[in-house]
Parts: structure tokens; C-alpha cells; sequence
């Protein structure tokens, strides 16, 4: 829509249309019940509906012009629709900035969004929102005023063409031609009083947000004079409804100053030489009395003591932003702040880090894209500089990022609470220095989706009771369930503090991960996407179960079933070094897998036994060792914890295996040490046997079901 040449019917048809695909297509059925949403969406059919109104002036106008050979043009008519964009600013422009906000931040027309996600979605664009509903107002207001000005002048037009093809003379276009008299609103407004005071301050607010168009020697300029003209008419007493019998008749003193404000404009750009250069004929005068008539109108409630107006000392101890004059019609939309939320994002950690300086203060926040894509944003700010504000944006993958655990190296002194990423070579790492352990635990737990439910360092380990190097050691290990962070624009409290949570979730699996039960026919495997919502209630003073189902109908080729989802069972991790190269030791504590006391020196009464041995009674026993490149700190960011992370890496497989594995002896400094491991290993096995239960009857009795 090129705004210089004017607007064709055409143009305005295809506002209209876009105007109404978006109300008709860009909101979902959620966020059209949302207040906040509805209100958007209404305006956008007001608008719809005001540029079909303009649609049925033109064609009215070009059904009655006469048909000429050299009229090719059936859009001109003449110099109204030429002035037209600047009288209603560009609409188009403003309904394609709508349908990008909400496509691009909303994620509007892939079908339902959450509560959740339409939530993160105002709540990052709500400046945005506003403005364009402020345009989009803005337009409306202005093409509700030009309405009547417009089909005049284009009927004058009409009459002027028939006129020339009536006249054999030329120069006689004007003849005869009513002219419109606006002395009676001109007199009328003339003696509305302005106060000096009053005056004096817009005047002084003329400097303000100027427009570079403004100068004292051509004056006010036409369209944005009358762009401030329309918006203070807008926001003046004609949004006021008096209620006499309630004593509610005195509109507020913003409202009464916009009014006299209108006045006030109306002085300045009559009197300036742009306006007075455009003609008594042109849209602008008309669109000039359409105003003066209504603000005339606005004044008479007073007259008729409909409305009272405010006291004076009400008017001048307004704010100075109240006197303001100038107004930015189509402000752009900004970018979005590098630690705004994103569309298809979930913030889901915000950690205060160490100060580096005392008046330096700096955040680390995560956002979770997908199962394994992440953003970490860093934001510093100064407590004796506000305007000082840094941030520091990195995108994660941890298919192919690698996740090294510093703070469980033996010279752990110097990182205790450290962090480090890199990518799949080692290299271009980034040191994440965090407060505290639970801080390290909670970043840990953001980007491998395991809680630790316990972490114990001092402990020495051996395989089969082998004192080889390479079966054996000392250092760290950690007992972890599966529990991905929940989105911190949830309800605060929705997760619980009891660290005995059940592993079961209620999730959507990818296809070729549905149980499926049709035809008495079953298949039962892992979920691989659990980063969908989970929620937890208490059910007793031991376990925490899913609050929700774990079941859900799904469509398939034999027809409909039902998805269940196998919960996953805790994990053993072990920090350690083998032949001075770092390595993990990971054990996937399933149900075969306990801690024997017959095999230590626990049945010796005279002994404090400080050793555990894990065992299987099922073989082989699962233990799976990674081992860092090189030795020492070379090997260092080779050390990947994120090789064990949920969902799973596709290399995940190709990790070694220990073979003929019988058991694991774990020797812990203390007695106390040890006993502590074992009460949290058996409460991690109480709710694994609980989610397994849970599990096997939901699948007996689906079975039973579908062979009924």
C-alpha cells in the first residue's frame, strides 16, 4: 500500500479482508475467552468494520459517477482518496504488525495454547499489545470522524463531474456549488476560555516529542496536527457519561484538560500557513468542521449542565505528561530484551550469582525450547548505576553440548560451586561460578532433567572387589530421580518441597512410544519426551504420585487406544577417576537391583560396618562407565555428565558396559555416612515400586478391559 499516491478501493478492501482473517484466525478458542485477549480481538473487528464502512462510501460514490471514455481509473476520486492515508494513517501497515505479533509470539495458529503459554505470551509482549491496540483505536476514532467528510467530498466530486460534462465553458467547475459555513462553530469555539495558565503549559509542551515536520515558520503541520487533534478529542469528555441522579456529572480532570486541549489545537493549526494554504474545499477543512462540530457538542453538555466542570486547581496540578500535545501515531515494535521469554519458551530457573563486585548484581536465567534446547542468559546490573544493564545470551543443545561437573573434582577447592559447558570437542567452554550447592544441583537439574535426590562426597569404590585402577577408586556420588524443572510461570507452590516425588508423568509420547491395548494386544515401553507438564500430590507421608492420569486415548491404525507410560527408575552416579582419567560409573537402579546386607561385615556384631554392596538378582548387572579422553585436568572437558541426561543422546548406547559385573562395593567414610545412603536409596526404591505398581495394574486392568 504506497501511502504516497493515496488509497484505491482496492487497498481498503483488502485492509478489510485481512482485518477480519485475523479476527476470524489468529486467536484461539483459549484466548478468545481471555479477557485480555478479547479485548484485542474486538478491536480488530472495529476496525474491520470501520474500513467496511469506507468500502461502502466508495462504492456508493463510484456506483453514482458517470462513465467516461477516459475514466480507465474506476478507483479516482481525486484528491480525497489521495490525502486519505494521512488523514487515517496507514492501517495496513498497523493489521500487518498485528498478524506478526501474534503469529510469531503466540504460536496462535497451531491450535490450543495452555494457560501456561498464553500467559508467557502477554506477559513478554504485553508492551507491544498495548501499543497496537492503541493504533489500532487510533484508527478507528480517526476513520469514524473522516467518514462523513469523505462521502461529502466525494459526492462533490460526482457533482462537480456532472457539472463538466453539462458545461461547454470551461472555468465553471465550482459555480454554483454550495460551500459549507462553519462561522457559527468557529464563533462558538472563539470564546471558549483558556486559562493563561493552562495555555502557558502547552506551549511549553510543544518541544516534547516534536515532530521534525514542525517549524515556526510554516507552522503546525496538517496531518500530525490533526493526528494530536483526533487523539485528545478521543480521550476527552466524550468517553465521560454522566449520571446526574448519582451526582456522577463531573468528568475527571484529564478528561475536561483533553478537551480544552482540542481547542487549543484547533487555534494553533487554523491559524497556521500549512492549513490555511490546503483551501476551504479540502478534505482537511472538512475533516477540520467534523471536529469542530463534535467538540462544539462536548462543550454544550456544559452549557446545558448536563456535565459540571472540574475546579481549576484540579486542571493545574496535573502532571506535565498530561498537558502534552504531540502524539507518535505508529510506534514501532521493539525487539524482544534478550531475557524476555520467547514463544515455544519456558523460563524454568532464575538463579542470583556471586557478586563479583559489591555493587555489581547479576542473574542467571534458563529457558527450555525443547527436551534438549536451552537458552542461559546472564543479566548484570549496578546498584550505583541504574542505567548500567548487561546481558548475555547463549543458546544450549545438549545433544552436542557437553555438561562437566568441576565441582566434583578432587581439587574441587577453587570451582566447588562450578558448572562448565563446551562443545562436542572440548572447547569453547563457558564456566557457570554459582552461589551455593543448591544452586549447582538446580542448573544441573535444568539441563539433564534428573533431581539429586542425594549427593555424598568421600566414599571409595570397587567392582567385584578388584583393586585395579580401572575398577576401582574414590570420589562423589549422587542418587537421582527423573523430575525436569516446571515452568516458573506456573503457580508458586505447585511443585512440592517433599523430595519424595513419584517419576510417573503425564505425558504425550513420541510415536512408536505408545502402549498401546486394542484387541487384547499390548506393547509397554519408555517414554521419550517428558517435558510436558507434571503434576504431584501428596498421597501419604512416604510417596508423592502424579496427580494426573497416566493414561490417554490415542488414534491408531487399528483403531482407538490407550497410552501408558512406563515410569523411569532412579539412578546411581558415581564421580570418580580411573588410571587418573575422569569417569562416571551410572547404574539405573531397577527392580532387581538392592543393596544385600548379607554380603558385608554387617552380620559381624562387633564390627561398624561402613560398606554397602550392591547387587542384582537378575544378570548381568547393568553398569555403565564413561571416561574422560586424557588424563587429568587435560581430560577435563571431556568429563561429560550430559551423556546421561534425559531424554536420552543418541550415543547414550554406545557408552561402555563393565562386563561380568556381580556386584559394586561401596565403602563410605563413617557408619553414619553409610546409613544415611541406604534410608535415601529405600525411600527412591519406595517410589519406584509405588510408580511400577501403579503402572502394572493400570496395564492389567487396561488388559482385562480390552479383552471384556
Amino acid at each position: 500500500m504506497a501511502v504516497g499516491f493515496g488509497f484505491s478501493l482496492g487497498d481498503i478492501i483488502a485492509a478489510g479482508k485481512l482485518a477480519r482473517d485475523i479476527y476470524e484466525n489468529c486467536f484461539t478458542e483459549a484466548q478468545a475467552a481471555d479477557v485480555k485477549y478479547l479485548r484485542f480481538r474486538q478491536e480488530i473487528n472495529s476496525l474491520a468494520n470501520s474500513l467496511k464502512q469506507l468500502e461502502e462510501i466508495l462504492t456508493n460514490a463510484s456506483n453514482q459517477r458517470s462513465r467516461r471514455p477516459w475514466h480507465t481509473d474506476v478507483n479516482h476520486f481525486g484528491e480525497a482518496l489521495t490525502i486519505l492515508p494521512e488523514v487515517t494513517g496507514d492501517f495496513h501497515k498497523t493489521l500487518k504488525d498485528c498478524e506478526r505479533l501474534l503469529r510469531d509470539h503466540a504460536r496462535l495458529s497451531y491450535g490450543k495454547s495452555s494457560i501456561a503459554r498464553n500467559f508467557a505470551w502477554w506477559t513478554s509482549t504485553e508492551r507491544d499489545v498495548n501499543s497496537l491496540r492503541e493504533r489500532v483505536s487510533f484508527h478507528i476514532i480517526k476513520v469514524s470522524f473522516i467518514a462523513k467528510p469523505l462521502e461529502i467530498q466525494l459526492l462533490l466530486e460526482i457533482r462537480r463531474e456532472v457539472q463538466l460534462l453539462r458545461s461547454e465553458i470551461r472555468g465553471i467547475l465550482t459555480t454554483g456549488l454550495p460551500q459549507p459555513d462553519d462561522s457559527s462553530n468557529d464563533t462558538y469555539l472563539q470564546s471558549i476560555h483558556i486559562p493563561d495558565e493552562v495555555a502557558i503549559r502547552f506551549t511549553a509542551a510543544l518541544d516534547s516529542n516534536r515532530p521534525l515536520t514542525f517549524n515556526t515558520t510554516r507552522g503546525w503541520p496538517v496531518k500530525e496536527g490533526f493526528n494530536s487533534l483526533v487523539f485528545h478529542v478521543a480521550k476527552s469528555t466524550v468517553e465521560f457519561n454522566s449520571y446526574q441522579r448519582l451526582g456522577q456529572n463531573v468528568p475527571d480532570g484529564p478528561q475536561y484538560l483533553n478537551l480544552i486541549k482540542s481547542v487549543w489545537c484547533i487555534r494553533q493549526l487554523k491559524a497556521s500557513p500549512s492549513f490555511q494554504s490546503i483551501g476551504h474545499e479540502s478534505l482537511w477543512a472538512d475533516y477540520m468542521r467534523e471536529l469542530e462540530a463534535e467538540i462544539q457538542g462536548q462543550f454544550r453538555r456544559f452549557d446545558n449542565r448536563e456535565l459540571v466542570r472540574p475546579r481549576d486547581d484540579v486542571i493545574l496540578q496535573l502532571p506535565d505528561e498530561y498537558f502534552s500535545i504531540w502524539v507518535d501515531e505508529e510506534p514501532p515494535l521493539r525487539s524482544l530484551d534478550i531475557v524476555e521469554q520467547r514463544h515455544f519458551e519456558e523460563k524454568i530457573l532464575e538463579l542470583s550469582l556471586p557478586q563479583s563486585y559489591r555493587t555489581r548484581q547479576s542473574s542467571l536465567t534458563v529457558f527450555r525450547r525443547s527436551d534438549y534446547e536451552f537458552r542461559l542468559v546472564i543479566t548484570t546490573k549496578m546498584t550505583d548505576n541504574p542505567l548500567y544493564h548487561s546481558e548475555e545470551g547463549s543458546n544450549v543443545n545438549m545433544n552436542s553440548t557437553r555438561l562437566i561437573p568441576a565441582y566434583a573434582t578432587p581439587a574441587a577447592s577453587s570451582t566447588a560451586n562450578n558448572l562448565a559447558l563446551c562443545d562436542h570437542r572440548g572447547q569453547h567452554e563457558e564456566w557457570h561460578s554459582l552461589k551455593s550447592p543448591g544452586d549447582v544441583t538446580a542448573l544441573q537439574r535444568a539441563l539433564t532433567g534428573y533431581r539429586i535426590h542425594h549427593d555424598m562426597g568421600d566414599f571409595s569404590w570397587c567392582i567385584n572387589g578388584s583393586r585395579d585402577p580401572e575398577d576401582s577408586g574414590s570420589g562423589r556420588l549422587q542418587l537421582w530421580q527423573l523430575k525436569p524443572l516446571q515452568s516458573l510461570q506456573k503457580e508458586h507452590g505447585s511443585e512440592p518441597l517433599n523430595r519424595r516425588d513419584s517419576s510417573l508423568t503425564n505425558i504425550s509420547t513420541l510415536p512408536g512410544d505408545v502402549a498401546t491395548l486394542a484387541s487384547g494386544k499390548s506393547r509397554d515401553v519408555r517414554s521419550s519426551s517428558l517435558f510436558s507438564a507434571q503434576k504431584t500430590d501428596s498421597t501419604s507421608n512416604t510417596t508423592l504420585l502424579s496427580g494426573s492420569s497416566i493414561t490417554a486415548t490415542v488414534n491408531g491404525p487399528r483403531g482407538d487406544g490407550i497410552e501408558l507410560v512406563r515410569p523411569e527408575v532412579p539412578v546411581l552416579v558415581i564421580f570418580t577417576k580411573c588410571r587418573g582419567k575422569y569417569a562416571f560409573l551410572h547404574i539405573k537402579l531397577e527392580y532387581t537391583v538392592f543393596i544385600n546386607p548379607k554380603s558385608c561385615a554387617c552380620k559381624n556384631p562387633k564390627r561398624q560396618c561402613t560398606r554397602a554392596v550392591l547387587e542384582s538378582s537378575k544378570k548381568p548387572f547393568v553398569v555403565q562407565r564413561l571416561t574422560a579422553e586424557h588424563k587429568e585436568e587435560q581430560g577435563l572437558f571431556s568429563w561429560d555428565l550430559g551423556m546421561f541426561r534425559y531424554p536420552r543422546r543418541p550415543e547414550f548406547n554406545q557408552v561402555q558396559t563393565v562386563e561380568k559385573m556381580k556386584y559394586l562395593d561401596l565403602d563410605f567414610s563413617s557408619v553414619a555416612a553409610k546409613d544415611e545412603f541406604i534410608k535415601e536409596l529405600r525411600e527412591l526404591e519406595n517410589i519406584r515400586n509405588v510408580d511400577h505398581n501403579t503402572y502394572e495394574k493400570y496395564l492389567r486392568d487396561r488388559k482385562r478391559r480390552a479383552m471384556s
